[in-house]
């Protein structure tokens, strides 16, 4: 067991530790899209985060270390999601050599939010300035036995906007049991606990918001698909905005109009991501997946269209994995994943 305690496993409880005390004694800061949009296309397409998986996924472990295993040694995984606005993100995995039950991972992600338009106090126009957030990671998964392994991941870099700069520094840590034969797993962690510290301008002192998360996915013997069912933000049971279910004001008379909104169950929804994986070939996967938050939250005068639906396909083209997918935001835009996978190795031979 000493063993298990080395240097890097060791400054990841260290983190954890740390940053779990302030998110319960300073308010929170605003939320990073770095932790909230899905770097990976297959877990885009799937409804949001990978929590659960029967197959390890180099692409997902950068968000759930836990799914971590010894089929990704020496692989190498980018993506690349074009967002609104002229907003990005990008992220880059690697996974080292298993040793005995420990499989480790380095990486980093940087959201891109784009250029925005300089005004000072008199409303005159300034130059422009740019805007992002930007993480290394590393992260070790542990083989408790053939069923489950827990996952820890440190992280820490900085958020800046012109030149007001913040430094951010947390941990991730899951858990995840697998059944193979059965083509079944259950997973469940939290993942962005930790701590900004402002360090140049205005920038805000505070714990970052985390993500409670649970999930499972269920594969069948004799059909070609796998469902994937995830429960995100379980840390807070009310996640919609304020007003949403307070009654509305005829215009014309004054007269109250009963909202007709099922409460409980919108409630419930908000939490709720869902995907389909459809097998083709060995070589080839279609992905369809429906997050019911999103689609309620960006909407306009109650046109949905098809907000919160995601499609995308998983193939491999010779040495490369690739994956691809769509998410429909809002009615007037989506946003694509793009994510590549390979050995580099082979390339040296």
């Amino acid at each position: 067991m000493p063993r298990c305690l080395s240097f890097g496993p060791a400054c990841c409880l260290l983190l954890f530790s740390w940053a779990i005390v302030p998110a319960g004694m300073e308010a929170q800061v605003a939320e990073s899209l770095l932790f909230e949009i899905p770097a990976d296309a297959r877990s885009a397409a799937l409804g949001g985060r990978l929590v659960a998986d029967w197959n390890g996924d180099l692409h997902a472990a950068s968000n759930n270390p836990a799914l971590l295993d010894s089929s990704m040694t020496g692989k190498l995984a980018m993506e690349t999601v074009d967002y609104f606005a002229g907003m990005n993100l990008s992220a880059i995995t690697y996974a080292g050599k298993k040793n005995g039950r420990r499989q480790w991972q380095v990486g980093a992600r940087f959201m891109n939010y784009g250029e925005f338009s300089g005004i000072d106090d008199a409303g005159n126009s300034t130059e422009n300035f740019r805007g992002g957030d930007f993480i290394v990671l590393s992260g070790w998964s542990w083989q408790l036995d053939s069923t489950w392994s827990i996952g820890v991941q440190g992280f820490a870099g900085t958020r800046y906007l012109d030149r007001e700069v913040a430094g951010i520094i947390g941990t991730d840590v899951m858990i995840h049991g697998k059944w193979t034969e059965n083509r079944f797993a259950i997973g469940a962690g939290i993942t962005g606990l930790g701590h900004q510290m402002g360090l140049k301008g205005s920038q805000p002192s505070g714990s970052l918001p985390f993500d409670f998360q649970m999930g499972l996915c269920k594969g069948f013997a004799n059909a070609p698909f796998t469902i994937y069912l995830r429960a995100g933000h379980l840390e807070t049971w009310d996640l919609a905005p304020p007003g949403t279910y307070d009654d509305g004001v005829d215009p014309l008379t004054g007269e109250s109009i009963p909202n007709s909104t099922f409460r409980l169950g919108d409630q419930f929804m908000r939490h709720m991501g869902l995907g389909t994986e459809i097998r083709l070939g060995p070589a080839l996967k279609i992905m369809v997946g429906f997050d019911y938050r999103r689609r309620q939250e960006i909407q306009a005068n109650g046109m949905l269209g098809t907000n919160g639906l995601a499609i995308g396909t998983d193939f491999s083209v010779r040495r490369f994995r690739i994956r691809i997918s769509r998410n429909t935001y809002h009615f007037a835009g989506s946003s694509t994943h793009v994510g590549v996978a390979f050995l580099p190795s082979t390339f040296r031979k």
